[in-house]
């Protein structure tokens, strides 16, 4: 059933979806698209980015939730419920004196009186 489906072009799709609704589309091409799988296991598998695929599985890369290395796994496509986009990863590096930093409050003495 879920073999026919090609998440690559599916998740593709979605990320170009959600960049139009947020207005970031023309911005920045996202290099891997971070996912989340729901397999038929309660656990999800995420944060993941798909790094190939073929009629039975899809191969992805999960990151640890430390920060400190990544996973190589692949799931049976029969076994997947459902699959979210968390975000993604450019293709450029963004120099950071470049980003402005706005202050969540303009005079946060106000709080303390």
């Amino acid at each position: 059933m879920n073999s026919n489906i090609n998440w690559s072009e599916k998740v593709k799709n979605l990320d170009e979806n959600i960049r139009k609704e947020i207005g970031i589309e023309n911005e920045v091409e996202a290099k891997h698209i971070l996912i989340k799988v729901q397999t038929k296991s309660p656990e999800t598998i995420e944060p993941a980015f798909i790094v190939g695929e073929d009629d039975l599985f899809l191969d992805l890369f999960v990151l640890s939730p430390q920060g400190h290395g990544i996973t190589s796994t692949a799931v049976l496509k029969d076994n997947i419920q459902s699959i979210g986009v968390i975000g993604g990863v450019s293709t450029e590096k963004v120099d950071p004196g470049e980003i402005e930093e706005t202050p969540l409050l303009d005079d946060v003495d106000v709080l303390y009186q």
